[in-house]
């Protein structure tokens, strides 16, 4: 399929805009100052004052003065924050390259990211990024996805892989490890969220 970033390039318009998304997304922790944008985007210093200026204005990012710089951060309690997070992740990086590669996966049926990985924030006892479920998936290529991401992380990503019906039963004897999974904030880059969240019949 096309690559998700030329969509989002046609519902955004603005590709300093789309950088700018995308690195305060992939980095919700960190401020940065303009200069340092500037850099991170490899854009033009005016036309990146100009998208933090209005990313600022409608309380997508935070601003604050240190000394005589002015840093930037994303603001998680802005109105369309886990919609731009659930767009960020299907578009860039892990779930991008996912949903680029769904069908040479196989027969992926859910794939989600952890707030582990969205927000680097822990959920629970189990420290996952990535719970992929399905049926007759090429493991080689998945292993091949994650590990380009560990390189541009540099870190080591933690996922799991359920067969679709091991998933299911898991879910009716209510697995703390599934429940856990379905309890947080995660993002689904692959299935209907509904139809995962779903409960199954008592056995």
């Amino acid at each position: 399929m096309a690559s998700p970033d030329k969509y989002l390039e046609q519902l955004l318009i603005s590709k300093v805009r789309i950088k700018s998304i995308r690195h305060f997304f992939m980095n919700p922790d960190t401020p940065i100052h303009l200069r340092g944008a500037v850099r991170e985007l490899d854009e033009e210093i005016n036309a990146v004052r100009r998208e933090l200026s209005r990313m600022e204005q409608i309380g997508l990012l935070h601003a604050e003065k240190k000394g005589n710089r002015k840093y930037f951060q994303l603001n998680k309690e802005f109105i369309f924050f886990d919609e731009l997070m659930g767009i960020v992740h299907k578009t860039f990086g892990l779930g991008g390259a996912i949903v680029v590669n769904m069908k040479k996966l196989g027969g992926v049926k859910f794939a989600l990211l952890t707030q582990s990985f969205t927000k680097g924030i822990q959920f629970g006892a189990n420290d996952i990024d990535l719970m992929v479920i399905g049926d007759d998936l090429d493991m080689a290529l998945l292993q091949e996805l994650v590990e380009r991401q560990e390189k541009k992380l540099e870190r080591e990503i933690h996922y799991t892989v359920l067969k679709s019906d091991e998933y299911e039963l898991r879910k009716r004897r209510r697995d703390i490890f599934v429940n856990e999974i379905m309890s947080q904030d995660f993002v689904m880059v692959i299935g209907d969220k509904l139809e995962f969240l779903g409960s199954g019949s008592e056995t």
